[in-house]
């Protein structure tokens, strides 16, 4: 009896202190009632499952294209990247992806859009997946992450409190898969065609105070081998579902309703979203995230009914690099001191990062490595010469919130400063995207 006892004493001791940790970060979630393993979510069911077929003559203007994707999902326990307090993830909702489409105009020029869903690669991590690829000069790729708050921690700022929360072995294989994704990519080119839209979609994010948020919704669709791939230019946080799950967020939903309508492949890439989240107060916010992607999905097929079939589809590109100091003194600053996340200056003392232009057509996109608020955009976009203009946010790296100077001396702005580099990053990435916006490339 007495060994019988010391047993279940033994367990208590062992597992209270478990379901404590547990309870306490249930309480503390904001959206402690959406924890994934507890929702089932009804499958997709106003559209119906048969697969639209298009016609290859008559879809878009020719163009060459590749497509190919990589599973990234992380293992189980991964710490999760984006809420705190920092946790571990118990099971995987979503598979993670790595997708690449590689495009290529009549006189070979290529582009290799990639996009990850992770929540973000620091300049170090593009470098060396760059470094992995064999088949296209890095100048040509451009690596997006989805942003998503339920991904595991690729940046290393939610371990163990002052520890990163980066899986090395986890890291190496998303380097060879993203490699592989973006070779495999430019191997399969072949005769396609392409086409864009554009249309608005209202109500689903909300910006900060002098930042609203960009309401447009921009598409790039292309058929591969008599396969839609559309891809998917949003602003909007993908952080609603903050449970204990590996999830995609809402982009998973946008995924499935797409490919249960037109079929193919869909990949999203997130647009000025610095300070961009979904509305705080939301009746029956437990299927927001189901709602917002469903709801998103349902703008592409409408948007698409009236598409922009480009006249010409040559390619151009270029990328700019800035340099600006480290001005923030906050918690970015100490995670780059205490070595959770790397060191990105150079040599110098200044932060490097690269802006750039890539130009499809009649169709001009302009990339940013961070959370780019929208004050930004607003000031660049009226410049920008083509049809439809887009920002891909969240790439070749991740330096966190780029805001203006007065954005931080209003202190309305004090979590976002503090995960920035500084208000002359924000200028001089200002800077960069107005000089790449004014002229034509030639």
């Amino acid at each position: 009896m007495l060994r019988k006892r010391w047993w279940l004493i033994k367990r208590v001791l062992v597992y209270f202190p478990l379901f404590s940790v547990l309870l306490t970060f249930i309480l503390l979630s904001r959206h402690w009632h959406v924890l994934m393993w507890l929702v089932n979510f009804p499958e997709p069911t106003t559209f119906s499952p048969r697969v639209i077929k298009y016609d290859f003559s008559s879809f878009g203007s020719p163009i060459k294209a590749g497509f190919s994707k990589q599973d990234i999902t992380p293992p189980r326990f991964s710490w999760v990247a984006g809420y705190y307090p920092p946790h571990p993830a118990f099971s995987i909702k979503d598979r993670l992806w790595v997708k690449s489409l590689a495009l290529q105009d009549k006189n070979g020029n290529i582009v290799v859009i990639v996009s990850c869903d992770l929540i973000g690669l620091f300049p170090d991590e593009i470098n060396k997946i760059s470094d992995e690829v064999r088949l296209v000069h890095r100048d040509k790729i451009f690596i997006s992450t989805t942003h998503t708050h339920s991904g595991p921690d690729t940046l290393g700022l939610w371990g163990i409190p002052m520890t990163s929360g980066k899986n090395k072995r986890y890291m190496k294989l998303v380097r060879a898969a993203i490699a592989k994704s973006i070779d495999e990519s430019v191997a399969s080119l072949q005769r396609s065609t392409i086409r864009f839209g554009q249309g608005e979609f209202r109500g689903y994010a909300h910006g900060r105070e002098e930042n609203p948020a960009d309401a447009e919704v921009f598409v790039i669709q292309v058929l591969v081998s008599s396969m839609p791939v559309t891809l998917v230019n949003y602003a909007c946080h993908p952080d609603v579902v903050q449970g204990l799950q590996i999830s995609k967020d809402f982009p998973n939903f946008l995924e499935q309703r797409l490919a249960r309508f037109i079929g193919g492949e869909v990949i999203f890439i997130p647009g000025a979203i610095g300070g961009v989240q979904p509305p705080e107060n939301l009746e029956g916010e437990t299927y927001f995230v189901k709602k917002l992607g469903e709801d998103l999905a349902d703008a592409i097929v409408r948007i698409m009914k009236s598409p922009i079939i480009p006249s010409f589809t040559d390619i151009k590109l270029k990328k700019i690099k800035i340099e600006a100091p480290f001005e923030n003194k906050q918690e970015l600053y100490f995670a780059v001191k205490t070595k959770m996340v790397p060191n990105f200056l150079s040599k110098n003392g200044l932060v490097s990062a690269e802006v750039g232009k890539i130009q499809i057509g009649p169709a001009e996109i302009l990339t940013v490595p961070g959370e780019l608020f929208p004050k930004i955009w607003w000031q660049v976009k009226p410049k920008i010469h083509g049809n439809p203009k887009m920002i891909f946010g969240l790439t070749n790296g991740e330096f966190g919130y780029i805001l203006l100077p007065e954005d931080v001396k209003s202190g309305k702005h004090k979590y976002h400063a503090s995960m920035s580099v500084g208000p002359k990053f924000g200028e001089e990435i200002r800077g960069a995207m107005q000089g790449l916006a004014a002229p034509k490339m030639d």
